[in-house]
């Protein structure tokens, strides 16, 4: 008998609302930080987007998390708690106990306040933060808007 091996949960969060090939390239790079690994991608909740980007999202996170479901190196989507601070994302954290945490380049997140909270709670995980992809063309949901704009002959406001 073959014994089962433990994937390596990754986990990963955003509001992945327009998917562009940044985002791709960003779960790309954190399904591969490990052999065997469950990329598992938390999708902010629309009420979070509208507290810390001062917009609706473009899809709603039920749409996110289906369009982010489908993509090949995400293993599992949950949408996140409705926003508290960032205590939200802490307990996404003892939901899932990942073994890896990525962030992207642009999160707004405290590596060394998330490894002593992790610390405080007996958790062990990694925490990685990836650089932003440099791609040509559009690598980021605000380009993504503008260049829309822009070909329909308006300015964003």
């Amino acid at each position: 008998m073959v014994p089962i091996m433990n994937k390596i949960k990754i986990l990963v969060g955003g509001v992945f609302d327009i998917i562009h090939l940044g985002h791709i390239k960003f779960l790309w790079a954190a399904k591969r930080l490990a052999k065997n690994s469950e990329l598992i991608v938390v999708i902010a909740r629309d009420s979070t987007v509208m507290r810390l980007k001062g917009r609706e999202p473009v899809f709603s996170e039920l749409e996110r998390a289906e369009i982010v479901r489908n993509l090949k190196p995400v293993d599992k989507v949950i949408l996140g708690h409705e926003i508290s601070g960032q205590g939200s994302f802490y307990e996404i954290l003892k939901e899932v106990k990942p073994d890896i945490v990525v962030f992207g380049y642009d999160q707004k997140f405290d590596e060394e306040e998330l490894a002593k909270w992790a610390k405080e709670n007996n958790m062990s995980f990694r925490i990685i933060r990836l650089p932003k992809f440099n791609i040509n063309g559009l690598n980021s949901s605000s380009q993504v808007r503008r260049r829309v704009i822009k070909l329909l002959g308006h300015e964003e406001k």
